[in-house]
């Protein structure tokens, strides 16, 4: 099923809680195979700093890793794409042992090109879904899930899962996720007024059929987006607690657009963005809280919240 600008996978038959986390994978599968979703990823060129947090973040990360480990750090890239995460952490330790794993295979090519262009030879490129892979007989330093979450029914699962194949003294770090602020009124609005021509017109179009055609809302929802009003982070945490994993760091602050945009967002209430550090044992890395803390802080160019 699709609307009329080519969109699959979109409610129109169940009730959003009655879908199953393997057709939440297959509308991901498809939609991550798509001509058009593909070619905006391979053309697509990110304003400066609208994803610095990447750089900042992973690097606190990896420092605090290198530094317990004593040796370069294994890495993985879930759910990647085209491997944003797995570039950056490669830029930050050109040593480390990086993975990168995602279902499709457009996306995956993709990363192939950049490191080819990069001269990256020895970027592990593995074309699994999250589950699959986690069945596997792998063990790493990190996993990294950046804006990846939302795209599951129970996240909580997937990182309790990755735990059990993560070293002793490994992190889990969850970046640019959507928080439950993007369901509101005052984030939609803003997004509206800062938002491309071309995004303008398509909310219009949508707003109007939904009045005057009796579409209800629903029917516009990608299922591969099943957490599109955004995710609880206090509560994910809070969750994660009880299967046994630890919040080191629990931040929110705004991303994804021009820097003179960001800068104004937490001004209005809108660091939308959360991102997690989680480890096994918070006793190992307590003494590393409040540097990384001050040196995301530092290093970020716009108000950020930790919790």
């Amino acid at each position: 099923m699709t609307d009329q600008y080519g969109r699959g996978n979109l409610m129109n038959v169940k009730e959003w809680h009655e879908y199953s986390e393997e057709e939440i994978l297959q509308a991901n599968i498809e939609k991550y195979q798509r001509d058009d979703i593909v070619k905006f990823y391979a053309d697509y060129e990110e304003p400066r700093y609208a994803y610095i947090e990447y750089e900042i973040i992973l690097a606190a990360v990896l420092k605090a890793l290198r530094e317990k480990l004593g040796r370069p750090v294994r890495a993985v890239d879930m759910c990647g794409g085209a491997g944003k995460a797995a570039f950056v952490i490669k830029s930050i330790q050109p040593d480390s042992e990086v993975t990168l794993v995602d279902l499709s295979d457009k996306m995956l090519e993709i990363a192939r090109q950049r490191a080819a262009k990069l001269g990256l030879k020895d970027l592990n490129i593995v074309a699994a879904d999250a589950f699959s892979f986690l069945q596997q007989d792998v063990e790493f330093d990190l996993f990294v899930y950046s804006s990846a979450l939302h795209h599951f029914k129970d996240p909580v699962n997937l990182l309790r899962l990755s735990a059990d194949r993560m070293s002793p003294k490994g992190l889990i770090t969850v970046i640019a996720e959507p928080s439950s602020l993007i369901g509101s009124r005052r984030f939609r609005f803003f997004r509206f007024l800062a938002a491309s021509s071309d995004y303008k017109v398509r909310a219009i179009k949508e707003c109007f059929q939904q009045k005057f055609k009796g579409k209800p809302a629903g029917e516009e929802i990608d299922i591969a987006e099943y957490h599109y009003t955004g995710i609880d982070d206090h509560q994910l945490c809070r969750d994660l607690v009880s299967v046994g994993l630890h919040p080191l760091m629990h931040l929110r602050y705004p991303t994804g657009g021009e820097l003179k945009t960001i800068k104004i967002m937490p001004y209005l209430g809108l660091c939308w963005a959360f991102g997690t550090i989680l480890c096994l044992s918070p006793d190992d890395y307590r003494a590393n809280v409040e540097p990384m803390k001050q040196y995301i802080k530092k290093q970020l160019p716009f108000r950020i919240r930790f919790y």
